[in-house]
C-alpha cells in the first residue's frame, strides 16, 4: 500500500512539473511576443493570430500583427490569466 502511495504522488508531481514547463514555455514566447506553442485558439481574428488562448489552467488574450505583409510581425499586446486571474500585461514598443 505504500509503493502504491509514492507512485501515485510521484506520477502527479511529474504531471505538475510538466504543465509548469509548459506554461513557463508559453509565457516566455508571448513575453518575446511570438506566438505560443502549447495552447488552443478559441476566439481568433481574421489577421491571422489575435484573440484568445486557451491552456490547461491559464490563458493569453493577444493582438499582433500575424500577416505576411506587416512591417513588425508578432504579438502586440497581451494579457496572461492563471484560473481566471490576470497575471501579467505587455505591450510592444
Amino acid at each position: 500500500m505504500r509503493n502504491k502511495a509514492k507512485v501515485i504522488l510521484y506520477m502527479i508531481l511529474v504531471v505538475l512539473f510538466l504543465w509548469g514547463g509548459i506554461g513557463v514555455i508559453d509565457y516566455s514566447r508571448v513575453k518575446g511576443f511570438e506566438k505560443p506553442i502549447f495552447i488552443i485558439a478559441t476566439n481568433t481574428a481574421d489577421d491571422g493570430g489575435s484573440g484568445v488562448y486557451k491552456g490547461l489552467g491559464y490563458s493569453f488574450v493577444i493582438e499582433g500583427n500575424f500577416m505576411p505583409e506587416d512591417d513588425f510581425p508578432g504579438v502586440t499586446y497581451y494579457e496572461y490569466y492563471i484560473f481566471r486571474n490576470l497575471i501579467d500585461t505587455g505591450i510592444r514598443d
